[in-house]
């Protein structure tokens, strides 16, 4: 005769019936599960109903048959899913962001610089000497304003920096620096004067909106460049200095061909600070020589357009 603790011992609840199996949860631990032939039961046993089973009969238990299977199913989805084109894309973009926070972000944070885009324009700088004390500089595409905050410092408080962006500027900046919100290229002659033109330099961090797709991210790059360098042509003196971001690809040499033929000296520059990854690289002219066209063919430009 059982005693009354091994009797309590093999006391099990009927869970459920599943097919073949029929699933027991322990009377007092419910946690423990086991799976037994339903044939095992009698056929009057309904789910909630308590049975007595030999604790010694134990059959694999359900939980963990469960979750091993729930495993394999998953383990499955994710090595058919592994090479797809989506995945592949998303392990990219997440390389790409994890290497964001670098050497260069840390160190632009410390120096209290809002960008590490800063480093870029003091490396262009020291290579080409483009930046002097007492300049004017226009600064396309200003945000989020750390080449602003480098131009102030290097320019000095005799000099005067003008940006312009569609987004604004957070940061401080001194007397000597200021950043307006509109769009560049619809500037009047007399805002810019405002601003202190002529200027010096002009610069543009211009980047369009990326779209994923290089070729068609290229070309609009290309586009801003130009326009960019129409508002440069527009307001620079003779002798001054222009310095432009572009995206690398199959039209950056004809926009640098434009920029040479207005400019002494064009070079272009890769900064160490870019990313591996980047496609993007600056175009420096130095040595503005304005364009004189002459009235004849200002003439029959003008009748062109209309």
């Amino acid at each position: 005769m059982l005693s009354v603790f091994a009797l309590w011992a093999s006391l099990w609840v009927v869970d459920r019936v599943e097919g073949q199996w029929a699933v027991l949860q322990h009377a007092t631990q419910a946690t423990r599960l086991m799976d037994v032939p339903a044939v095992r039961l009698d056929a009057s046993v309904r789910e909630g109903d308590v049975v007595a089973w030999p604790s010694g009969r134990r059959a694999r238990p359900a939980m963990e048959q469960q979750r091993r299977t729930r495993l394999r199913a998953r383990l499955r989805k994710v090595q058919a899913l592994a090479s797809s084109p989506q995945v592949v894309q998303f392990r990219a973009v997440k390389n790409r962001s994890d290497h964001r926070q670098d050497h260069f972000f840390h160190k632009a944070k410390r120096e209290g610089f809002a960008a590490r885009s800063v480093y870029k324009l003091e490396e262009i700088d020291k290579k080409g000497q483009v930046f002097r004390r007492g300049q004017h500089v226009l600064d396309l595409g200003c945000s989020p304003g750390s080449w602003m905050q480098y131009l102030a410092t290097t320019v000095g408080p005799n000099g005067r920096v003008a940006g312009v962006d569609l987004k604004s500027v957070r940061v401080n900046l001194p007397g000597h620096a200021k950043a307006v919100v509109g769009d560049a290229f619809a500037l009047s002659d007399d805002e810019i004067r405002s601003m202190g033109a002529p200027f010096d330099v002009v610069t543009s961090d211009m980047a369009p909106a990326t779209s994923g797709n290089r070729f068609t991210d290229h070309v609009r790059s290309i586009e801003l460049c130009r326009r960019a360098l129409e508002v440069a042509t527009r307001t620079l003196k003779p002798g001054g200095a222009f310095v432009c971001k572009v995206f690398e690809g199959e039209d950056a040499q004809g926009f640098f061909e434009d920029v040479r033929r207005l400019f002494k000296e064009t070079r272009r520059v890769k900064p160490k600070s870019t990313r591996t990854e980047s496609v993007e690289l600056f175009v420096v002219g130095t040595g503005f020589v304005p364009q004189v066209v002459p009235p004849d063919a200002r003439g029959e430009a003008d009748e062109v357009a209309l």
